[in-house]
Order: structure tokens, then sequence, then C-alpha cells
């Protein structure tokens, strides 16, 4: 287990008092911009700043990413994965959504990206996706990741929606803002991402699937990343033999059971896999 906690809220730099209550106090202010700006191009919201640089992913991982081979998800099952809290009754829809919040400073965000990367890519295509890392200044310094910003997502199944809400470049005592969550996500975050449902509020990483199924902070030990590049990371998943790879697939294979539960099991062949089979034995039946 990790000897930092796997959550947080939006955590000021090293030298700078941290509030875990952030996310109502920050959006409140926000949401009037929210109001005046119209959703544009992307997952998510208008940029309230222009982000630091990014180097977009090569196909060639991109390709590494969405081809894991089956033998690889089957035998790794949901071994060691966290269990998502059910947070409502189970209502399958033709096309649901599945919600994340988080920044790009954060590194138990970082980590959580690479599972909903490689389970989001069994449902659809992912596109404009950028490599980035967590803040230099944080525990797990300059984890490798992912950004979710400014990437589409295509899929006749399943809607995605992501949020970050900030790059990983201090700025006044905290990041560079990047983007800022609708109303309609707010609301989910204020009802879901808080006591009775998980130990604390207003922590990231936030997912919800479906309305359904929701997980708060990483799911794995971010530092099963260090010292790797994310082409070097990638390149272990079709083997799913290091234990970064076992973690990353293990608990998208879960992230991957949850969307097959809310989407009426679609695709067949990815929701009737062995792999997602024993993922889903261990979702949970009834809301917290």
């Amino acid at each position: 287990m990790p000897s930092q906690p796997t959550r947080y809220a939006r955590k000021k730099p090293k030298g700078a008092s941290s509030s875990r209550r952030w996310l109502p106090i920050v959006i409140v202010a926000a949401v009037v911009v929210v109001v005046l700006i119209a959703v544009v191009r992307g997952l998510g919201p208008k940029s309230t700043a222009a982000p630091e640089a990014r180097a977009p992913v090569p196909a060639s991982v991109m390709q590494q990413l969405s081809a894991i081979p089956a033998t690889s998800w089957n035998t790794i099952g949901a071994k060691g994965a966290a269990t998502p809290v059910m947070v409502a009754p189970l209502k399958p829809a033709a096309k649901p959504t599945f919600l994340y919040i988080g920044a790009e400073f954060c590194p138990y965000c970082a980590a959580e990206r690479w599972s909903m990367v490689t389970a989001l890519s069994r449902f659809g295509t992912l596109k404009n996706l950028f490599y980035t890392a967590s803040a230099t200044n944080d525990v797990y310094p300059g984890t490798p990741t992912f950004s979710f910003y400014g990437s589409t997502y295509t899929s006749s199944v399943l809607d995605l929606q992501a949020v970050e809400t900030t790059t990983n470049v201090p700025q006044g005592g905290f990041y560079q803002p990047l983007q800022t969550p609708t109303q309609a996500q707010q609301a989910l975050l204020t009802k879901y991402d808080a006591t009775p449902y998980f130990p604390s509020s207003g922590n990231i990483p936030f997912v919800l699937i479906g309305g359904t199924y929701a997980w708060q902070g990483a799911s794995y030990d971010p530092q099963l990343l260090a010292g790797s590049s994310q082409a070097a990371i990638a390149a272990q998943l079709a083997a799913g033999t290091s234990p970064a790879a076992q973690a990353i697939l293990a608990n998208a294979n879960v992230m991957t059971a949850a969307i097959c539960a809310v989407d009426g099991g679609k695709p067949a062949n990815v929701c009737s896999s062995a792999g997602v089979k024993a993922a889903s034995a261990t979702l949970p039946t009834t809301p917290k």
C-alpha cells in the first residue's frame, strides 16, 4: 500500500497550506464563468487559461493502449483492483456517461488515467490525447500520464466527459486553472464525491460511470509508474506481467465491467469476456 493517501483534494505546491474541501469553494466562483461561456470543442468546458506545452501521443503508443490482447485482459481479471462504490440503483441506458474530474498536477489522477484510457479504448476511439506528467513539486513527482484536455472520444455506446481542472504549472500558490466543470457535472461531484459514499468530500480524481459506479482517488499506487516513460509503460501492457501493467489492466477491467453494466452489455465480445466477467463479480449490487 502507498505511504501517501490514494486520493486528495486539490493540493497546493510544497511550502503552501492545502485544503481538502477545495472544489465547492472554487466552483462557486467559477459557476458564474460557466454560465457565460458556451461549451466548445473537446470533451470538457472551455479552458480558462492556455495550457502548457504538451506532446501528442504517437500513433504507435495509441495502438498499444487500444490493442491489448484478450489473453492478457482475461488472465489478469480483477486481481487486486479497487472496488467502486455504488451510489445509485443500476439503470442501463443506450449511451451512458463516463464522467472524470481531475487535474494535471495530481499524481493520483495520473495513475488513474492509464486505466481509464485502456478501458475507454474498448468501447470507442480516443483522439488528440497528449502526454503530460504530474507536478514535480508534489508527492510522486512527475508521474508519467496523459491529459484529456483537448481530446475527443467517439463511441456508439458511451459518452465521455473529462475535465482537467488545472495544469501542472504552479501559479499564485496553486496551479494554472484549465477547465471548470459544468453546473450539471458540479452537481454530481457535490452529491457523490462526498460522505456517506466516501470517507471525505471533494477529492480527486473522481470517476462516475452511468451515474451508478463511482471511484474517488487512485485505484493503485502511482509509485508503480515511477522512473518510466509513457512509451515504456504502454509497451508493458500487451504482456500484462509487470506490476504496473497488472495494476492498470485489473483496474481497467473493473471499469469495463461497470460500463458493460450500465450500457446493456455492449459490445458483446468485450462484455462477455472472461476478464470482464471476473471483474463484474466484484461490483457492488446495492447502493451505499
